[in-house]
């Protein structure tokens, strides 16, 4: 054989190896970006379900920086509107809530669980802003209006109502039950040093044991305690639709006691708060 020959074929089985050993190298670090990407990508979407969007963004950017992806590019921002439809409802800014709820919704090449996390907050939202609007805001109003009037237990009582509700110790309520917390200490103070007080409002009637409901639930069909509607006892949250679709028909609701409420329910013989109407709580109302 030729010396040229054996070169040729030296040459080429040197190429061969170099050209074998270059791609077992290049696929082992292909696999190890791979395997790092999906490793971010996993970490993200368990931090998803545990609903810790801090660390689902994280993830998501670390996922990001390893392999440039649109999947995670849009689950992190995903995560990244979550946090600040959050915080947006916790400062009472539902709009600017809302409008991150729907990016997380209509998010092209979004996270299916964020999508479905992201309904589920925008519904939430949507019932503290109804909370606020309908019933905490008024109250806060009638308590502005008794303090220019330097009627400092009429605006105690109006506080303790705001820390009444049934739902005023979520986490979307805070900033309102510090404010009303703070609002019945201080005019409870200012009732004391001024000695503004009533024969029909003691002192004891705002002091943390709720207002004043007189006789209301204490006749009619809920005289013995029947709290239950169409067989079923009637929850905290179905007693806060009440009272909210009393107060839509103009009439005073938080004058209303759980009772009174869950007695209206039972009598309008609705399936739902919702679809109580005017004409229902007139008849109730009538002698």
């Amino acid at each position: 054989m030729k010396k040229t020959t054996i070169g040729t074929i030296v040459a080429v089985v040197i190429i061969a190896i170099g050209g074998g050993v270059f791609y077992a190298t290049q696929k082992s670090n292909n696999d190890k970006v791979e395997a790092s990407y999906n490793s971010a990508m996993t970490t993200g979407k368990n931090a998803v379900a545990d609903k810790d969007y801090s660390e689902a963004s994280s993830a998501f950017a670390k996922a990001f920086s390893i392999k440039k992806t649109d999947q995670a590019k849009a689950y992190k921002n995903q995560s990244d509107n979550m946090i600040s439809a959050i915080n947006a409802t916790k400062k009472g800014k539902y709009n600017d809530a809302l409008n991150e709820t729907a990016n997380v919704i209509q998010r092209k090449n979004g996270y299916a669980v964020l999508v479905k996390q992201g309904k589920k907050l925008k519904t939430t939202i949507e019932d503290v802003q109804d909370n606020y609007e309908h019933e905490i805001q008024p109250i806060f109003l009638a308590a502005s209006q008794a303090e220019l009037a330097k009627q400092y237990l009429k605006a105690a009582d109006q506080y303790q109502k705001v820390l009444d509700l049934p739902y005023i110790d979520e986490q979307y309520y805070s900033q309102y039950k510090t404010k009303a917390e703070k609002g019945l200490k201080d005019n409870q103070k200012a009732a004391k040093e001024n000695n503004n007080g009533s024969s029909s409002q003691s002192y004891n009637s705002i002091s943390g044991k709720g207002p004043d409901t007189g006789n209301a639930g204490k006749t009619g069909e809920g005289s013995m305690g029947n709290h239950k509607v169409h067989g079923k006892t009637v929850t905290n949250k179905q007693i806060a639709q009440l009272r909210k679709r009393v107060g839509k028909f103009g009439y005073d609701s938080m004058s209303w006691s759980p009772q009174d409420l869950i007695d209206l329910y039972r009598k309008s013989g609705r399936t739902k708060p919702s679809k109580i109407t005017k004409q229902d709580i007139q008849n109730y109302l009538k002698p």
